[in-house]
């Protein structure tokens, strides 16, 4: 019986690829089960089954499990094949998704398929991040034509989708800006055309700034060259900037004072009201008032449920997770994985400390998920996709110190070597 039963175990599937990623992901899903099960209060308000939300979650929890396992099977070199469907496809999408896209919450970000909601968005930043990995890698930093031509290549795609999606999801937009940028400064593009970008980006970003704190939104809501979403970007950059918010005392700070952002000051009274170790879970208090409190503003019902000690927990897991990545991109003996598993840490782990922020009062909302912790189909599986290809590079450099290793153990020793002659 032992026997039949370690057979068993033994044809099972197996994680493989870097463990420490492996126990984070873990551990990150573990969280994202239970907060999101508690989070979903508001869902199942008024339904005849309150499992529905979780098991929604939990199947796309298992195909992102799955397309782990898939993806750390495949070796990276075939990766970039997969870009030659996914950017089309996401580009494709895309445009769609502005013509007859599902709106939700003011804003036309999903494509409904019935089954499940489809997120164009999520897909596009995969996207750009394998395009842009593979372009780098090609480049011949020496050659002065090879250089420019990629740094054309990587802008003209950048900014095709980030004009497709800015209209809708501006935070997305400017993390998929934020990414290439940075790849492109990891990946040897040079200091003046850096700088020129820098230059440029920061003109028009300042003038855009300025833009939604001092024009009325009358005139930005009655444009028609303007985009609808802006009024919202400028009420949430105002709140950011303490202009037409209320200011309230800490004697104030409550829920019936009617707030004028409600979900930013449910969040922080959910921050304000935790403690150290929380209510524990399935005790908060302000996820019936938050919206989206299973995906926007998860961390800030995971700090009530968990306490400053699990929000130190969640935000030391994606440090972690970045350092894990970085160990491995470092140790990369080819260009493409390094610049691979660099962008997908920095795409990861830049819009969960955006979510973060955003949930403790120290950015303006964003419409952000938490990585691997929010309830989303398309965020959840994309994650999935992302940390199977860290663990498939990784996988390559096991494989890589297995055979130099192999090579070490076969060199000839000294005695062999005058045994020889």
């Amino acid at each position: 019986m032992n026997n039949t039963v370690r057979q068993l175990l033994d044809k099972l599937p197996r994680p493989k690829g870097d463990r420490q990623i492996i126990i984070i992901v873990a551990v990150m899903l573990t969280i994202s089960i239970i907060e999101v099960f508690s989070a979903s209060s508001r869902l199942t308000f008024g339904g005849k089954n309150y499992l529905n939300p979780i098991l929604s979650h939990g199947s796309h929890i298992v195909i992102a499990i799955f397309l782990m396992y898939l993806f750390q099977n495949i070796h990276y070199k075939k990766y970039k094949y997969l870009n030659v469907v996914l950017l089309p496809l996401s580009i494709g999408l895309l445009i769609f998704l502005s013509i007859r896209g599902a709106h939700t919450n003011d804003a036309q970000r999903w494509i409904d398929l019935k089954l499940f909601q489809l997120q164009p968005s999520e897909l596009a930043k995969i996207s750009i991040v394998l395009f842009n990995a593979f372009q780098l890698a090609k480049m011949d930093r020496s050659d002065e034509m090879s250089q420019l031509k990629t740094f054309q290549r990587i802008l003209l795609v950048t900014a095709i989708v980030v004009l497709l999606i800015v209209g809708e999801n501006l935070s997305t937009a400017l993390i998929i800006a934020a990414v290439t940028y940075s790849m492109m400064l990891i990946g040897g593009i040079s200091g003046k055309r850096m700088l020129r970008l820098t230059a440029v980006v920061a003109l028009a970003g300042g003038l855009a700034l300025a833009g939604l704190l001092l024009v009325p939104s009358s005139v930005i809501r009655d444009s028609k060259i303007i985009p609808h979403r802006a009024v919202t970007w400028q009420s949430r950059v105002k709140d950011a900037f303490g202009g037409d918010s209320k200011k309230l005392s800490p004697e104030e700070f409550s829920r019936e004072v009617a707030p004028d952002n409600p979900q930013v000051t449910h969040a922080r009274i959910a921050v304000a009201s935790s403690g150290v170790i929380g209510k524990l879970p399935g005790n908060s208090k302000e996820r019936d008032f938050l919206q989206e409190a299973y995906c926007d503003m998860i961390y800030a019902v995971i700090i009530e449920e968990l306490g400053l000690a699990g929000a130190v927990v969640v935000l030391l897991l994606y440090l972690w997770l970045m350092l894990r990545i970085g160990y491995i991109a470092s140790h990369c003996r080819k260009r493409y994985p390094a610049y691979l598993a660099m962008g997908i840490g920095m795409l990861l782990c830049v819009q969960a400390f955006i979510n973060m922020s955003v949930a403790v009062g120290l950015g303006p909302v964003t419409g952000q998920a938490l990585p691997l912790i929010s309830k989303g189909g398309t965020s959840m599986i994309v994650s999935g996709m992302c940390i199977g290809m860290l663990l498939g590079i990784s996988c390559s450099l096991e494989e890589n110190e297995a055979q130099t290793n192999m090579q070490e153990e076969q060199l000839p020793t000294p005695i062999q070597e005058n045994s020889s002659l």
